[in-house]
């Protein structure tokens, strides 16, 4: 089943803030995945602050993905652009997602849908991987829903969801106070148009609490890692995997394995000297020692490129153990690392964003510890309580 980060945000026409803006800031506080609403906006408004959104989150190595809601046809023109949202998100009423699947380019798309009641549950199109349970409570956004469905109705939606291997995803007049009852009843995120109220919108530190919150109440009711298992951590390069895996694996009994320390101390070359032979060795490479950090289970930070291999993901899978996606913004990322002269990737920002931006969608299906400017200390007691 797909994972979703415990916040997924919504953008609201009606605070006054361009949509654009709040898909900024809400990158800005750490959330890697938002929903563009422009409902009741016209279509040339919707379509340029899309287009400005996707923009943005390009040039930031594709953070945050954006899905859009209902507009099949300004995906299209983005996707014709050369910006490709993450998903769509359709409503009862558009066209179902299997037909919009079919017209050229869609179908890398992640497709959402609402539910609200029970027949719309055990009916939800097959295309989709996620869909929404609501409405929780009533609220301002969704006037033409009168019943709530409440805590009992978003338990039976989310247990006929899973059922079907679609993530459960909670709507409707939800704030962060939910969180706990609402993953407890099986919702795998909160959908919320309103994470802060407009005056603390432009307040980051804010937005970024709400988020780590949830964050810690979702893993705490259903546990990020199994501790009787090794963990394998993917992510971009300066995302910190490295400093993560030796404090967990300190934590766990285990050994802490730096993926590229382990090949350079193999061929005794360093990642430079490799990747002066070719891109395309170190990968054989990676591919090759690979099996052998996975004898004893251990803690292992992957290389920032090694889980586009698809043998590699095929290997760790095979496995068993956790995989967690360290999930930082890439410009925090790049602040860190810049110009290193041991890491060949991380000497041209333009390049290093490029690269973030083609690795993401395979990351996107793992899933995620958003780290949020926290310490150390304060993921690991989240991840290992």
């Amino acid at each position: 089943m797909l994972p979703f980060p415990p916040i997924y945000p919504i953008t609201d026409p009606s605070n006054g803030l361009p949509l654009s803006k709040q898909i900024s800031r809400f990158a800005t506080a750490g959330y890697p995945l938002v929903q563009f609403r422009g409902k009741h906006l016209a279509t040339k408004r919707q379509w340029e602050e899309l287009r400005q959104s996707l923009v943005q989150a390009k040039e930031n190595g594709g953070w945050p993905l954006i899905v859009v809601n209902d507009r099949a046809d300004l995906v299209i023109l983005a996707i014709e652009d050369g910006l490709e949202p993450w998903g769509l998100h359709s409503g009862q009423t558009d066209i179902p997602a299997n037909e919009v699947a079919r017209l050229p380019k869609l179908e890398r798309l992640h497709f959402g849908a609402s539910t609200h009641n029970p027949r719309e549950w055990s009916q939800v199109d097959s295309t989709c991987d996620h869909a929404g349970v609501g409405i929780f409570r009533k609220t301002a956004t969704k006037p033409e829903y009168d019943q709530a469905i409440g805590l009992e109705g978003l338990k039976e939606g989310c247990k006929v969801l899973r059922g079907q291997n679609i993530s459960p995803i909670a709507i409707g007049g939800l704030t962060v106070s939910d969180a706990m009852q609402c993953f407890q009843a099986g919702a795998e995120s909160l959908a919320m148009t309103q994470v802060l109220s407009p005056k603390d919108i432009d307040d980051n530190t804010c937005l970024s609490d709400c988020l780590w919150q949830a964050q810690k109440i979702k893993y705490s009711i259903r546990p990020a890692i199994q501790t009787n298992n090794g963990v394998v951590i993917v992510g971009g390069s300066g995302a910190g995997k490295t400093t993560l895996a030796s404090s967990l694996a300190l934590r766990m009994g285990m050994r802490a394995i730096d993926f590229d320390t382990f090949i350079t101390n193999k061929t005794n070359k360093s990642i430079a000297e490799i990747f002066d032979d070719s891109e395309k060795r170190f990968r054989n490479l990676e591919l090759e020692y690979l099996p052998e950090c996975l004898e004893e289970l251990s803690v292992l930070a992957l290389g920032a490129g090694a889980w586009q291999v698809k043998a590699i993901r095929n290997l760790v899978r095979k496995s068993g153990w956790n995989i967690l996606w360290l999930a930082e913004n890439p410009s925090t990322a790049w602040e860190r690392i810049k110009f290193d002269p041991s890491r060949p990737l991380a000497q041209n920002r333009s390049v290093f964003m490029q690269r973030w931006y083609s690795r993401m969608a395979e990351w996107s299906l793992l899933p995620s510890v958003l780290p949020l400017g926290r310490p150390q200390e304060e993921l690991v007691k989240m991840l290992l309580p």
